[in-house]
């Protein structure tokens, strides 16, 4: 009874955490998601603390002030940082020791035999003993999760960034093509109202003003499209970067000015010069070979815990007897033998996920080298075709500012130079799509060399506040 007296206290300290539920609130997230807004404090707090540079209240949203909102509200960041927390409390219960058996026993004897009692206590302790250092590749593989969980951390950031940048360079195309179609339709309301006039007076049919009349509608209608097509990308960078409309009013988005981006970064052509320096600065600054690496490195540490397995753990169970009088003690030695199955079935396995996770990382380098130069051709061939097309668009211009004078002159008719001013609209529109392409075209290389190069000069840096995987 002693024995069982000193176990009552062990038992009672396990039973000491009881669980708890914890639902989920759905209405308590819908009211959070409706309500998140970029004048929270707790927002503020988060750019001044992590960007002080920042000036608050931000006023005008650029990609770096989007780009830290989609950091805060966005929940893609969110899971993916609850992942990572996971992986950190893996790391934890993969250094627990295994835990200490107790065994207890308790008989009673009639006496037949003329025991000098009639009772027997027994109690036995089992400690187990990890061999081959097991417990360390445990920690090892569970570190090497973690790791991959936080680079997919940074991973979903550079994603929300990336969106987003495509997101306003999308918007400064649609602005730009709705100033010069509002202008493009004014010239052609004036020409249809010239060659009305005409018309009325019996020097034009009718088959020269419908063409007119046609391209005016056509023009009003690309307009109307155009407007709404703003507002719905307005709407989507404001949900990229986190937030919702319901609570909130428009953001009041930095307007993107594609020609001055361009001016300024061919000025500086090193960064993506030829397909070998973006292959070469993807190859070893991508977060996905990061990824790739780490994984590597888990299914190696796989391996070396199926090799340490031929070597079995044992137990050790010293115990103590009162048996009918006597006092017995005892040391015992257990484990498990491995006799059934020759040693290599037990890594084969691991061995094929390892060769795997090596043949996975070849595919990936090779699709980075193909998108390296896919990007590169992409860029070279539309950076080429807007050289073209500038040229057309300052013959245009040159042609439109010629005529204009000869018009102002009285030596020309006014149609005739509406009819130049409309070519002229023409190949602005053509120019800001063309150049809006190579933008895309450029934004896509920065997404293949995972570096910030357009519409911010600074250099994002998405570390994120958790702790640190400890070092292996």
């Amino acid at each position: 009874m002693r024995y069982l007296a000193c176990l009552c206290p062990l038992l009672l300290a396990a039973c000491g955490i009881a669980y708890q539920a914890k639902p989920i609130q759905q209405q308590q997230n819908i009211d959070t998601i409706q309500q998140a807004k970029p004048t929270q404090e707790g927002f503020r707090q988060f750019v001044q603390t992590q960007y002080p540079q920042t000036a608050w209240p931000i006023t005008a949203w650029d990609i770096d002030s989007l780009t830290l909102s989609a950091l805060y509200f966005h929940p893609s960041l969110k899971v993916a940082k609850s992942d990572y927390a996971v992986a950190l409390a893996g790391i934890t219960s993969a250094g627990l020791r295994p835990q200490i058996g107790l065994n207890g026993q308790l008989d009673r004897s009639n006496q037949a035999n003329g025991d000098i009692s009639p009772w027997a206590y027994g109690l036995q302790v089992n400690i187990p003993v990890i061999t081959a250092n097991k417990r360390q590749i445990n920690i090892d593989i569970a570190s090497y999760q973690a790791d991959i969980a936080k680079i997919l951390v940074s991973e979903t950031a550079w994603m929300l960034r990336q969106q987003l940048s495509l997101d306003l360079i999308l918007l400064a195309e649609q602005q730009a093509l709705q100033a010069s179609l509002a202008k493009l339709q004014k010239s052609q309301a004036s020409l249809l109202s010239a060659y009305q006039k005409r018309l009325d007076i019996g020097v034009a049919g009718k088959s020269d003003v419908l063409p007119i009349r046609l391209q005016h509608d056509q023009s009003a209608w690309q307009l109307q499209q155009l407007t709404l097509q703003i507002r719905q990308t307005e709407q989507k960078i404001m949900h990229d970067a986190g937030l919702t409309d319901q609570n909130n009013v428009a953001l009041n988005i930095a307007a993107v000015n594609i020609s001055q981006i361009l001016k300024a970064r061919f000025e500086q052509p090193q960064a993506y010069q030829d397909a070998k320096t973006i292959q070469h600065y993807a190859l070893t600054n991508r977060m996905d070979i990061q990824r790739g690496l780490a994984q590597y490195a888990r299914a190696e540490s796989q391996l070396r815990l199926e090799m340490a397995k031929r070597y079995p753990d044992i137990t050790l169970s010293p115990g103590i007897l009162y048996e009918y009088g006597d006092r017995i003690w005892a040391l015992g030695i257990g484990g498990m033998l491995n006799l059934l199955n020759k040693s290599s079935d037990l890594w084969a396995h691991a061995e094929q996920v390892r060769q795997n996770e090596a043949t996975r990382f070849y595919a990936l380098q090779h699709h980075i080298i193909q998108l390296s130069e896919q990007s590169y051709l992409k860029y070279r061939d539309a950076a080429n075709l807007l050289i073209s097309m500038t040229q057309e668009y300052a013959q245009q211009s040159q042609r439109k500012q010629q005529l204009e004078n000869q018009w102002h002159q009285g030596l020309i008719d006014k149609t005739e130079y509406l009819q130049t001013e409309i070519q002229f609209y023409a190949a602005q529109q053509r120019l800001v799509t063309q150049q809006a392409n190579v933008l895309r075209a450029l934004q896509e290389i920065e997404n293949v060399m995972q570096k910030p190069l357009l519409l911010s000069q600074q250099t994002a840096t998405f570390a994120i506040q958790a702790q640190e995987v400890p070092v292996k």
